[in-house]
């Protein structure tokens, strides 16, 4: 079948999605989480169309209105915008300020303001023990409302990926080594919040290994039981990783149904080869435990 125009591929795609729940309906078979387009942004790009996953799909992201962000008032209250309720509350207007789960200062790059924080939850292992010995999380929050990795319309114009790589070099004590460095981020199917944050660690050592001994035009490899879609990407000496780079963009393309797929894959970006080199990989259901958040010495903010 050959699909036309921007309109008839988003009709071939949605007819697609249907045909898949009703066939594993009508099977027995255990279907994946559908996922719903969101009402047309008026200032989004043409044909551009943002997915979401609803909220009774998702482990913790309960937000009842998923394609709007924490500024919503439906959203607002709720647990999963938290965080957003924390970092523009009167508390953190100074720019810097601290609860029971983090210290965050805020700052600007290329004209992206964010608030990078020092993950805290490791000094009281009894309450978070999932935490323990994790002395070296660090997480990006975008500031402005933008809801995850689905929002594509909120982050356009955007390079919060760059904002993590500038923060892990300059506002955390000691640096990250740029070698195995990792950044990532959670489709909403598992993450905890509803507003736009990439997580900052290192690789787990059987990351290492497998991408150690990848070969650089690899487009797939699996890892730790996950399936991913890869792409590596040469870096020139001294170069930042990330810049003018579309990660989102990147990641549409790998992904077998572009846009309508962010809501089910995380996404993680390593840097390799002391900056040399950016491997781009995407699985579904990745969550950010697959990074490492130990260092063999306590990390701070700057």
């Amino acid at each position: 079948m050959r699909v036309g125009g921007s309109g008839e591929r988003l009709r071939y795609l949605r007819l697609l999605l249907g045909l898949t729940l009703t066939l594993a309906a009508g099977t027995g078979a255990v279907a994946e989480p559908r996922v719903q387009a969101c009402p047309s942004n008026p200032s989004a790009t043409t044909g551009q169309v943002q997915w979401t996953s609803p909220p009774e799909a998702n482990q913790h992201d309960k937000a009842p209105k998923p394609c709007a962000p924490c500024t919503d008032p439906a959203n607002r209250a709720t647990k999963t915008c938290a965080v957003f309720r924390f970092l523009t509350s009167e508390a953190c207007a100074s720019g810097r300020c601290a609860d029971a789960e983090g210290e965050f200062v805020r700052r600007s790059h290329g004209g992206d303001a964010f608030f990078l924080q020092y993950d805290t939850r490791h000094r009281d292992p009894a309450r978070h023990p999932r935490a323990r010995a994790e002395n070296c999380r660090f997480v990006l929050w975008a500031v402005a409302p933008v809801i995850g990795i689905e929002d594509v319309a909120g982050y356009a114009g955007r390079n919060y990926w760059q904002d993590a790589y500038v923060a892990s070099q300059t506002m955390v004590e000691p640096p990250f080594a740029r070698n195995d460095l990792a950044f990532a981020i959670q489709p909403p199917t598992v993450r905890g919040q509803h507003q736009f944050h990439i997580h900052i660690g290192t690789l787990a050592p059987v990351y290492s290994a497998a991408l150690a001994g990848l070969a650089r035009t690899a487009a797939r490899v699996r890892i730790n039981s996950l399936d991913f879609h890869a792409r590596f990407i040469a870096v020139p000496a001294g170069s930042d990783p990330f810049a003018g780079l579309d990660v989102s963009g990147l990641v549409q393309a790998m992904l077998p149904g572009g846009a309508a797929d962010l809501p089910f894959y995380g996404v993680m970006a390593v840097v390799t080869d002391d900056g040399r080199g950016l491997w781009i990989l995407a699985a579904k259901g990745f969550e950010r435990a697959e990074l490492n958040f130990i260092g063999p010495t306590a990390c701070r903010l700057r």
